[in-house]
Protein backbone atom coordinates (compact mmCIF):
# COMPACT_ATOMS: atom_id res chain seq x y z
CA UNK A 1 0.00 0.00 0.00
CA UNK A 2 1.03 3.57 -0.63
CA UNK A 3 0.28 6.20 2.01
CA UNK A 4 -2.62 7.55 -0.06
CA UNK A 5 -4.03 4.04 -0.54
CA UNK A 6 -3.77 3.44 3.21
CA UNK A 7 -5.76 6.60 4.01
CA UNK A 8 -8.39 5.69 1.42
CA UNK A 9 -8.73 2.26 2.98
CA UNK A 10 -8.98 3.57 6.55
CA UNK A 11 -11.54 6.25 5.71
CA UNK A 12 -13.50 3.78 3.62
CA UNK A 13 -14.08 1.64 6.71
CA UNK A 14 -16.26 4.35 8.27
CA UNK A 15 -19.38 3.18 6.46
CA UNK A 16 -18.72 -0.52 6.95
CA UNK A 17 -19.63 -2.71 9.86
CA UNK A 18 -20.80 -0.01 12.25
CA UNK A 19 -21.94 -1.80 15.40
CA UNK A 20 -21.62 -0.87 19.06
CA UNK A 21 -19.59 -3.04 21.39
CA UNK A 22 -15.98 -4.14 21.76
CA UNK A 23 -16.21 -7.47 19.97
CA UNK A 24 -14.75 -6.35 16.65
CA UNK A 25 -11.84 -4.51 18.25
CA UNK A 26 -11.07 -7.54 20.39
CA UNK A 27 -11.27 -9.85 17.38
CA UNK A 28 -9.02 -7.67 15.22
CA UNK A 29 -6.51 -7.22 18.02
CA UNK A 30 -6.44 -10.97 18.70
CA UNK A 31 -5.69 -11.61 15.03
CA UNK A 32 -2.58 -9.42 15.52
CA UNK A 33 -1.39 -11.01 18.74
CA UNK A 34 -3.08 -8.60 21.18
CA UNK A 35 -0.41 -5.88 21.08
CA UNK A 36 -2.20 -3.89 23.81
CA UNK A 37 -1.33 -6.59 26.35
CA UNK A 38 2.35 -5.66 26.02
CA UNK A 39 1.76 -1.98 26.77
CA UNK A 40 1.13 0.18 29.83
CA UNK A 41 -1.60 2.81 29.61
CA UNK A 42 -3.06 5.94 31.12
CA UNK A 43 -6.68 5.95 29.92
CA UNK A 44 -8.50 9.27 29.48
CA UNK A 45 -12.22 9.90 28.92
CA UNK A 46 -14.42 12.97 29.35
CA UNK A 47 -16.33 15.60 27.38
CA UNK A 48 -13.89 18.52 27.31
CA UNK A 49 -10.17 18.71 27.94
CA UNK A 50 -9.28 15.11 27.02
CA UNK A 51 -6.81 16.05 24.33
CA UNK A 52 -5.14 18.85 26.26
CA UNK A 53 -4.80 16.67 29.36
CA UNK A 54 -3.39 13.83 27.27
CA UNK A 55 -0.90 16.16 25.56
CA UNK A 56 0.32 17.53 28.90
CA UNK A 57 0.78 14.07 30.38
CA UNK A 58 2.58 12.85 27.28
CA UNK A 59 4.91 15.87 27.41
CA UNK A 60 5.70 15.21 31.08
CA UNK A 61 6.38 11.51 30.49
CA UNK A 62 8.51 12.28 27.45
CA UNK A 63 10.50 14.82 29.46
CA UNK A 64 11.17 12.07 32.00
CA UNK A 65 12.87 9.98 29.32
CA UNK A 66 10.00 7.52 28.94
CA UNK A 67 9.26 6.41 25.40
CA UNK A 68 5.72 7.77 25.24
CA UNK A 69 2.90 6.88 22.91
CA UNK A 70 -0.04 9.24 22.43
CA UNK A 71 -3.35 8.24 20.82
CA UNK A 72 -5.94 10.97 20.26
CA UNK A 73 -8.87 11.86 18.03
CA UNK A 74 -9.96 13.48 15.88
CA UNK A 75 -7.00 14.73 13.90
CA UNK A 76 -6.79 18.38 12.87
CA UNK A 77 -4.82 18.37 9.61
CA UNK A 78 -3.31 14.89 9.03
CA UNK A 79 -4.46 11.45 10.13
CA UNK A 80 -0.95 10.71 11.42
CA UNK A 81 -1.47 13.21 14.25
CA UNK A 82 -3.61 10.63 16.04
CA UNK A 83 -0.69 8.25 16.58
CA UNK A 84 2.48 9.76 18.04
CA UNK A 85 5.59 8.49 19.79
CA UNK A 86 7.75 10.96 21.68
CA UNK A 87 5.95 13.86 20.02
CA UNK A 88 6.54 12.58 16.48
CA UNK A 89 3.67 11.47 14.26
CA UNK A 90 3.73 7.97 12.84
CA UNK A 91 5.74 8.19 9.57
CA UNK A 92 3.79 7.86 6.33
CA UNK A 93 5.65 4.69 5.35
CA UNK A 94 4.92 2.95 8.67
CA UNK A 95 1.27 3.96 8.53
CA UNK A 96 1.05 2.52 5.02
CA UNK A 97 2.87 -0.70 5.89
CA UNK A 98 0.93 -1.39 9.07
CA UNK A 99 -2.36 -0.59 7.34
CA UNK A 100 -1.55 -3.13 4.64
CA UNK A 101 -0.79 -5.80 7.23
CA UNK A 102 -3.79 -5.00 9.40
CA UNK A 103 -6.11 -4.86 6.39
CA UNK A 104 -5.44 -8.54 5.72
CA UNK A 105 -6.65 -9.39 9.22
CA UNK A 106 -9.63 -7.05 8.91
CA UNK A 107 -10.73 -8.58 5.62
CA UNK A 108 -10.76 -12.03 7.21
CA UNK A 109 -13.42 -10.93 9.72
CA UNK A 110 -17.06 -11.72 9.11
CA UNK A 111 -17.98 -8.14 10.00
CA UNK A 112 -15.24 -5.64 9.18
CA UNK A 113 -14.11 -3.08 11.76
CA UNK A 114 -15.07 0.59 11.68
CA UNK A 115 -12.49 3.29 10.97
CA UNK A 116 -11.96 4.01 14.67
CA UNK A 117 -11.71 0.32 15.61
CA UNK A 118 -9.13 -0.21 12.88
CA UNK A 119 -7.19 2.91 13.87
CA UNK A 120 -7.08 1.87 17.52
CA UNK A 121 -5.52 -1.51 16.78
CA UNK A 122 -3.19 0.14 14.27
CA UNK A 123 -1.99 2.43 17.06
CA UNK A 124 -1.45 -0.53 19.41
CA UNK A 125 0.68 -2.22 16.77
CA UNK A 126 2.82 0.87 16.26
CA UNK A 127 3.26 1.50 19.98
CA UNK A 128 4.37 -2.11 20.47
CA UNK A 129 6.74 -1.84 17.52
CA UNK A 130 8.30 1.27 19.10
CA UNK A 131 8.60 -0.44 22.51
CA UNK A 132 6.73 2.36 24.26
CA UNK A 133 7.19 2.54 28.03
CA UNK A 134 3.81 4.20 28.48
CA UNK A 135 0.86 5.12 26.27
CA UNK A 136 -1.53 8.01 26.87
CA UNK A 137 -4.78 6.69 25.44
CA UNK A 138 -7.71 9.01 24.74
CA UNK A 139 -11.16 7.59 24.15
CA UNK A 140 -12.96 8.57 20.98
CA UNK A 141 -16.56 8.54 22.21
CA UNK A 142 -17.91 7.68 25.64
CA UNK A 143 -15.98 4.95 27.36
CA UNK A 144 -17.84 1.70 27.96
CA UNK A 145 -18.06 0.71 24.30
CA UNK A 146 -15.20 2.83 23.01
CA UNK A 147 -12.64 0.78 21.09
CA UNK A 148 -9.86 1.87 23.42
CA UNK A 149 -11.65 0.11 26.29
CA UNK A 150 -10.30 -3.29 25.23
CA UNK A 151 -7.24 -2.65 27.38
CA UNK A 152 -6.88 -4.31 30.77
CA UNK A 153 -6.29 -2.37 33.99
CA UNK A 154 -4.32 0.82 33.21
CA UNK A 155 -1.99 2.71 35.52
CA UNK A 156 -4.56 5.49 35.83
CA UNK A 157 -8.07 6.23 34.62
CA UNK A 158 -8.74 9.95 34.15
CA UNK A 159 -12.14 11.50 33.56
CA UNK A 160 -11.89 15.12 32.41
CA UNK A 161 -14.65 17.75 32.52
CA UNK A 162 -18.12 16.35 31.84
CA UNK A 163 -20.77 18.09 29.77
CA UNK A 164 -23.46 17.47 27.18
CA UNK A 165 -22.09 16.28 23.86
CA UNK A 166 -22.79 13.27 21.62
CA UNK A 167 -26.14 12.92 23.43
CA UNK A 168 -27.51 10.83 20.59
CA UNK A 169 -24.96 8.13 21.35
CA UNK A 170 -24.31 8.55 25.09
CA UNK A 171 -27.69 9.63 26.45
CA UNK A 172 -29.50 12.87 27.16
CA UNK A 173 -28.93 13.03 30.92
CA UNK A 174 -25.75 13.70 32.84
CA UNK A 175 -26.13 10.39 34.64
CA UNK A 176 -26.19 8.51 31.34
CA UNK A 177 -23.17 10.43 30.03
CA UNK A 178 -21.21 9.89 33.25
CA UNK A 179 -22.06 6.18 33.23
CA UNK A 180 -20.67 5.91 29.70
CA UNK A 181 -17.43 7.65 30.72
CA UNK A 182 -17.19 5.55 33.91
CA UNK A 183 -17.02 2.47 31.71
CA UNK A 184 -13.24 2.83 31.46
CA UNK A 185 -12.82 2.35 35.22
CA UNK A 186 -11.36 -1.05 36.07
CA UNK A 187 -10.25 -2.96 39.14
CA UNK A 188 -6.75 -2.34 40.39
CA UNK A 189 -6.38 1.22 39.16
CA UNK A 190 -6.70 4.72 40.60
CA UNK A 191 -9.29 7.11 39.17
CA UNK A 192 -8.93 10.86 38.76
CA UNK A 193 -11.88 13.16 38.02
CA UNK A 194 -11.82 16.83 37.00
CA UNK A 195 -14.89 17.50 39.13
CA UNK A 196 -17.21 20.55 39.07
CA UNK A 197 -20.13 18.27 38.26
CA UNK A 198 -22.00 16.88 41.27
CA UNK A 199 -24.21 14.45 39.37
CA UNK A 200 -21.29 13.12 37.37
CA UNK A 201 -19.17 12.80 40.51
CA UNK A 202 -21.91 10.79 42.23
CA UNK A 203 -21.96 8.32 39.32
CA UNK A 204 -18.17 7.96 39.34
CA UNK A 205 -18.07 7.45 43.11
CA UNK A 206 -20.68 4.70 42.79
CA UNK A 207 -18.59 2.96 40.14
CA UNK A 208 -15.39 3.31 42.18
CA UNK A 209 -17.10 1.85 45.26
CA UNK A 210 -18.33 -1.11 43.20
CA UNK A 211 -14.78 -1.86 42.05
CA UNK A 212 -13.05 -0.87 45.33
CA UNK A 213 -10.79 1.66 43.64
CA UNK A 214 -9.86 5.15 44.93
CA UNK A 215 -11.17 8.37 43.39
CA UNK A 216 -9.17 11.62 43.50
CA UNK A 217 -10.27 15.15 42.55
CA UNK A 218 -8.18 18.32 42.26
CA UNK A 219 -9.08 21.20 44.57
CA UNK A 220 -9.33 24.23 42.30
CA UNK A 221 -9.61 26.51 45.35
CA UNK A 222 -5.85 25.97 45.67
CA UNK A 223 -5.21 27.03 42.07
CA UNK A 224 -3.65 30.50 41.89
CA UNK A 225 -3.44 32.16 38.45
CA UNK A 226 -0.34 34.38 38.21
CA UNK A 227 0.24 35.39 34.58
CA UNK A 228 -2.09 34.95 31.60
CA UNK A 229 0.61 34.95 28.93
CA UNK A 230 0.03 36.24 25.40
CA UNK A 231 -1.75 35.05 22.30
CA UNK A 232 0.65 35.60 19.41
CA UNK A 233 2.08 33.36 16.72
CA UNK A 234 5.56 34.88 16.81
CA UNK A 235 5.93 34.78 20.60
CA UNK A 236 4.37 31.47 21.58
CA UNK A 237 7.73 29.68 21.94
CA UNK A 238 9.07 32.21 24.44
CA UNK A 239 8.62 31.23 28.07
CA UNK A 240 7.64 34.73 29.13
CA UNK A 241 4.63 34.52 26.82
CA UNK A 242 3.36 31.35 28.52
CA UNK A 243 0.83 31.52 31.33
CA UNK A 244 1.92 30.95 34.91
CA UNK A 245 0.12 29.53 37.95
CA UNK A 246 0.67 27.84 41.30
CA UNK A 247 -1.17 24.79 42.60
CA UNK A 248 -0.62 23.36 46.07
CA UNK A 249 3.11 22.65 46.41
CA UNK A 250 3.72 23.36 42.71
CA UNK A 251 4.81 26.99 42.72
CA UNK A 252 5.09 29.29 39.68
CA UNK A 253 4.40 26.62 37.07
CA UNK A 254 4.79 27.71 33.43
CA UNK A 255 2.26 26.33 30.94
CA UNK A 256 2.71 26.68 27.19
CA UNK A 257 -0.97 26.11 26.34
CA UNK A 258 -3.11 29.27 26.28
CA UNK A 259 -6.53 29.59 27.88
CA UNK A 260 -7.45 30.11 31.52
CA UNK A 261 -9.25 26.73 31.52
CA UNK A 262 -5.96 24.96 30.77
CA UNK A 263 -4.73 25.76 34.28
CA UNK A 264 -7.45 23.51 35.66
CA UNK A 265 -6.50 20.76 33.23
CA UNK A 266 -2.89 21.21 34.36
CA UNK A 267 -3.95 20.85 38.01
CA UNK A 268 -5.53 17.52 37.06
CA UNK A 269 -2.26 16.53 35.38
CA UNK A 270 -0.28 17.45 38.50
CA UNK A 271 -2.62 15.25 40.53
CA UNK A 272 -1.92 12.46 38.03
CA UNK A 273 1.83 13.03 38.46
CA UNK A 274 1.47 12.48 42.21
CA UNK A 275 -0.37 9.21 41.62
CA UNK A 276 2.17 8.03 39.03
CA UNK A 277 4.99 8.71 41.48
CA UNK A 278 3.25 6.43 43.99
CA UNK A 279 3.18 3.75 41.29
CA UNK A 280 6.96 3.95 40.90
CA UNK A 281 7.44 6.33 37.99
CA UNK A 282 10.34 8.74 38.37
CA UNK A 283 8.91 12.18 37.65
CA UNK A 284 11.15 14.79 39.33
CA UNK A 285 9.89 18.34 39.68
CA UNK A 286 12.17 19.70 36.96
CA UNK A 287 10.84 17.09 34.54
CA UNK A 288 7.23 18.04 35.28
CA UNK A 289 8.04 21.72 34.85
CA UNK A 290 9.71 21.07 31.51
CA UNK A 291 6.77 18.96 30.33
CA UNK A 292 4.23 21.72 30.97
CA UNK A 293 6.55 24.44 29.67
CA UNK A 294 7.10 22.70 26.32
CA UNK A 295 3.73 21.05 25.65
CA UNK A 296 2.07 21.67 22.28
CA UNK A 297 -1.55 21.05 21.29
CA UNK A 298 -3.42 22.22 18.21
CA UNK A 299 -6.65 24.17 17.82
CA UNK A 300 -7.07 25.35 21.41
CA UNK A 301 -6.84 29.14 21.18
CA UNK A 302 -3.98 28.52 18.78
CA UNK A 303 -2.55 31.55 16.99
CA UNK A 304 -2.03 30.83 13.28
CA UNK A 305 -1.46 34.42 12.12
CA UNK A 306 -0.32 37.67 13.75
CA UNK A 307 -1.56 40.46 11.46
CA UNK A 308 -4.44 40.37 11.97
CA UNK A 309 -4.31 37.95 14.88
CA UNK A 310 -6.16 34.80 13.82
CA UNK A 311 -6.93 32.18 16.45
CA UNK A 312 -8.39 28.73 15.84
CA UNK A 313 -10.30 26.99 18.60
CA UNK A 314 -12.10 23.68 18.36
CA UNK A 315 -14.80 24.37 20.97
CA UNK A 316 -17.88 22.58 19.69
CA UNK A 317 -20.21 22.32 22.69
CA UNK A 318 -21.64 24.91 25.09
CA UNK A 319 -19.30 24.06 27.95
CA UNK A 320 -16.22 24.33 25.74
CA UNK A 321 -17.41 27.57 24.16
CA UNK A 322 -18.05 29.11 27.57
CA UNK A 323 -14.46 28.32 28.58
CA UNK A 324 -13.14 29.77 25.32
CA UNK A 325 -15.07 33.03 25.69
CA UNK A 326 -14.02 33.42 29.34
CA UNK A 327 -10.39 33.12 28.24
CA UNK A 328 -10.83 35.56 25.35
CA UNK A 329 -12.33 38.11 27.75
CA UNK A 330 -9.27 37.71 29.94
CA UNK A 331 -6.82 38.17 27.05
CA UNK A 332 -8.75 41.05 25.46
CA UNK A 333 -10.56 42.88 28.27
CA UNK A 334 -13.15 45.42 27.19
CA UNK A 335 -12.91 44.49 23.50
CA UNK A 336 -15.34 42.90 21.13
CA UNK A 337 -13.77 40.52 18.64
CA UNK A 338 -14.46 39.14 15.20
CA UNK A 339 -15.33 35.48 14.68
CA UNK A 340 -15.39 32.89 11.93
CA UNK A 341 -18.17 30.50 12.89
CA UNK A 342 -18.97 27.06 11.51
CA UNK A 343 -20.51 24.08 13.23
CA UNK A 344 -21.63 20.51 12.61
CA UNK A 345 -25.37 20.04 12.17
CA UNK A 346 -25.62 17.60 15.07
CA UNK A 347 -24.17 20.07 17.59
CA UNK A 348 -26.00 22.54 19.82
CA UNK A 349 -25.46 25.44 17.43
CA UNK A 350 -27.93 27.76 19.11
CA UNK A 351 -26.46 27.29 22.58
CA UNK A 352 -22.92 27.68 21.24
CA UNK A 353 -23.72 30.84 19.29
CA UNK A 354 -25.60 32.45 22.17
CA UNK A 355 -22.43 32.28 24.28
CA UNK A 356 -20.04 34.14 21.96
CA UNK A 357 -22.37 36.45 19.99
CA UNK A 358 -22.59 39.08 22.78
CA UNK A 359 -18.79 39.26 22.64
CA UNK A 360 -18.68 39.70 18.83
CA UNK A 361 -18.69 42.78 16.64
CA UNK A 362 -18.55 40.85 13.38
CA UNK A 363 -19.14 37.19 12.52
CA UNK A 364 -18.20 35.48 9.27
CA UNK A 365 -20.77 32.69 9.14
CA UNK A 366 -19.48 29.71 7.18
CA UNK A 367 -19.54 25.91 6.84
CA UNK A 368 -16.60 23.50 6.98
CA UNK A 369 -16.21 21.25 3.96
CA UNK A 370 -17.88 18.30 5.64
CA UNK A 371 -21.15 16.48 4.81
CA UNK A 372 -22.19 16.81 8.48
CA UNK A 373 -21.68 20.59 8.57
CA UNK A 374 -24.65 22.89 9.06
CA UNK A 375 -25.23 24.96 5.92
CA UNK A 376 -23.94 28.50 6.24
CA UNK A 377 -27.32 29.94 5.24
CA UNK A 378 -29.08 28.02 8.01
CA UNK A 379 -26.47 29.06 10.54
CA UNK A 380 -26.77 32.69 9.44
CA UNK A 381 -30.53 32.59 10.02
CA UNK A 382 -29.95 31.21 13.51
CA UNK A 383 -27.40 33.94 14.31
CA UNK A 384 -29.74 36.65 13.05
CA UNK A 385 -32.52 35.40 15.31
CA UNK A 386 -30.22 35.29 18.33
CA UNK A 387 -28.67 38.71 17.62
CA UNK A 388 -31.96 40.59 17.36
CA UNK A 389 -32.72 43.63 15.22
CA UNK A 390 -30.30 46.15 16.75
CA UNK A 391 -27.08 46.16 18.69
CA UNK A 392 -25.87 42.74 17.57
CA UNK A 393 -22.73 41.94 15.58
CA UNK A 394 -22.47 42.42 11.85
CA UNK A 395 -23.16 39.05 10.20
CA UNK A 396 -21.41 38.17 6.95
CA UNK A 397 -22.41 35.10 4.93
CA UNK A 398 -19.42 33.12 3.63
CA UNK A 399 -20.66 29.76 2.28
CA UNK A 400 -17.16 28.24 2.36
CA UNK A 401 -14.20 28.45 4.70
CA UNK A 402 -12.07 29.77 1.85
CA UNK A 403 -14.43 32.71 1.37
CA UNK A 404 -14.44 33.40 5.12
CA UNK A 405 -10.63 33.47 5.22
CA UNK A 406 -10.37 35.77 2.21
CA UNK A 407 -12.84 38.19 3.78
CA UNK A 408 -11.21 38.10 7.22
CA UNK A 409 -7.75 38.65 5.72
CA UNK A 410 -8.85 42.12 4.62
CA UNK A 411 -9.44 43.28 8.20
CA UNK A 412 -7.14 45.80 9.87
CA UNK A 413 -3.91 44.42 11.30
CA UNK A 414 -4.90 45.21 14.89
CA UNK A 415 -8.09 43.12 14.74
CA UNK A 416 -8.52 39.83 16.60
CA UNK A 417 -10.37 37.07 14.78
CA UNK A 418 -11.30 33.75 16.40
CA UNK A 419 -12.43 30.76 14.35
CA UNK A 420 -14.76 28.71 16.55
CA UNK A 421 -17.44 26.01 16.54
CA UNK A 422 -15.72 22.96 15.12
CA UNK A 423 -12.42 21.10 15.08
CA UNK A 424 -13.11 20.47 11.39
CA UNK A 425 -13.24 24.23 10.80
CA UNK A 426 -9.96 24.66 12.69
CA UNK A 427 -8.35 21.89 10.67
CA UNK A 428 -9.53 23.28 7.34
CA UNK A 429 -8.17 26.74 8.19
CA UNK A 430 -4.80 25.35 9.30
CA UNK A 431 -4.55 23.22 6.16
CA UNK A 432 -5.32 26.15 3.88
CA UNK A 433 -2.83 28.42 5.61
CA UNK A 434 -0.11 25.77 5.54
CA UNK A 435 -0.60 25.47 1.77
CA UNK A 436 -0.27 29.25 1.49
CA UNK A 437 -3.67 29.39 -0.16
CA UNK A 438 -4.61 32.50 1.82
CA UNK A 439 -2.95 35.90 2.33
CA UNK A 440 -2.76 35.71 6.13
Amino acid sequence: MTYEEALDYIHGLYWRGKKSGLEKTKELSALCGNPEKELQFIHIAGTNGKGSTAAMLASVCRSAGLKTGLYTSPYIVRYNERIQVDGEEIPDERLAALTGELAQAAESMETPPSEFEFGTVLAFLYFRECHCDIVILETGLGGTFDSTNVISSPLLCIITALGFDHTGQLGSTMREIALAKAGIIKEGTAVLFYGENEEGEEVLRERCRELSVPLFLPDFKELVPERPGKLTLSGRDREENCQCFSYRQWKHMTLALPGLYQQKNAALVLLAVEQLRQKGLSLPEEVVRKGLRTVRWQARLEAVSDRPLLLVDGSHNPQGMKATVESLRQYFPGRKLQFIFGVMADKEAEAIASIFLPFAKKVYVTAPDMPRAMKAEELLSLCKRLSGEEGGPKLVLCPTTEEALKAAAKEKEDEVIAAVGSLYLAGEIKKRLSHEAQPF
